[in-house]
């Protein structure tokens, strides 16, 4: 009986033709890339995806640093610096025109806004190296804004805090302009003298103690007056210019 190998070479032409048309040598790659080829695509595609929006946020981060650079330094006026502040209050910039904005408004005589402005700066965080002088410029708008008691506490705080810091002998002045405003001059007086032996040999200190002591020694509070003594003072005043209404001959007053 003969074996039926009539569909052999059909079947054998058909295999081959399955095959790549692939060097023998490089037969391990294509079935590697057969496997995996798909995958890898798809990761670099994502790799360079993600590249070009992290390359895109860098660029987009850069631009709006240099943008808000550049409109910091020309920022001047109230309005300006708060509108900064609004705008890039995210930034670490936004911090350094926080204390500009407080300096400008206490420098303008807006001692409220100035303690606002410094209260904000020192809650969302001074510039660096910054937060000492945030901290004795708050204090200044308390004694400036009539709020002895709270601003003797921060500058004694203050210089507990920071007994080596520059701004510790304005601490101390600070905390004896606000004794003397207190009717408290003696113990005013002996802060200065105390500070005046601490700093011996500091002339720029020793000129400013100087100025103060004076101030202090000539300082006189003024007494509270009551309305009845406004009036009695407003009274005397009258009598005192002499104002007399003339009268016509029947005795009557003339009208004007």
């Amino acid at each position: 009986m003969q074996k039926n190998t009539a569909n052999k070479p059909a079947a054998a032409k058909q295999g081959a033709e399955a095959l790549p048309n692939v060097p023998l040598g490089l037969m391990p790659v294509y079935m590697w890339w057969q496997a995996n080829g798909r995958q890898v695509v798809t990761n670099a595609a994502i790799v360079v995806i993600v590249a070009g929006v992290v390359f895109g946020a860098a660029q987009w981060r850069r631009q709006r640093v240099e943008g808000a650079n550049r409109e910091f330094l020309q920022a001047q006026s109230f309005e300006e610096l708060s509108d900064f502040v609004g705008k890039y209050g995210s930034m670490k910039i936004a911090k350094a025109a926080r204390l500009r904005l407080a300096a400008a408004y206490f420098d303008a005589g807006r001692y409220e806004d100035a303690l606002d402005a410094y209260d904000a700066c020192l809650k969302k965080g001074a510039p660096v190296g910054f937060a000492e002088v945030a901290q004795m410029g708050r204090a200044h708008s308390l004694e400036a804004v009539g709020s002895l008691d709270e601003a003797a506490a921060a500058y004694t705080d203050f210089e507990k805090a920071n007994a080596q810091h520059f701004l510790a002998a304005q601490a101390r002045m600070g905390l004896a302009r606000v004794l003397t405003l207190q009717g408290k001059k003696d113990e005013a007086k002996l802060l200065l003298e105390t500070l005046k032996a601490e700093r011996t040999g500091e002339p720029m200190v020793e000129m400013a103690i100087a100025q103060l002591e004076g101030v202090v020694n000539r300082y006189e509070p003024r007494a509270a007056r009551s309305l009845f003594d406004r009036a009695d003072e407003a009274a005397k005043s009258l009598e005192a210019l002499d104002v007399s209404v003339p009268l016509a001959p029947d005795g009557e007053a003339e009208e004007p």
